[in-house]
């Protein structure tokens, strides 16, 4: 029985490997943003992505019911 993996928790693992993947590819893009914004660079490409990134996460928050529990 030890060796049973429940799909409902393989599932939240894959969810959070996909929440993780897209923080981290914000924090990327909010770093990346301020340095460029620094040195008077264009930033709206880079705000255009942030936000569309945002809204993807909400989506699978939202959509799957992720279990901060777990």
């Amino acid at each position: 029985m030890a060796n049973v993996i429940r799909v409902g928790r393989a599932d939240s693992w894959r969810h959070r490997d996909e929440i993780d993947e897209l923080l981290m590819r914000i924090k990327g893009l909010v770093f990346a943003r301020a340095i460029l914004d620094e040195r008077g660079v264009d930033t709206s490409v880079h705000s255009r992505e942030i936000e569309k990134l945002r809204e993807q996460l909400a989506q699978i928050v939202r959509r799957d019911g992720v279990d901060a529990a777990a």
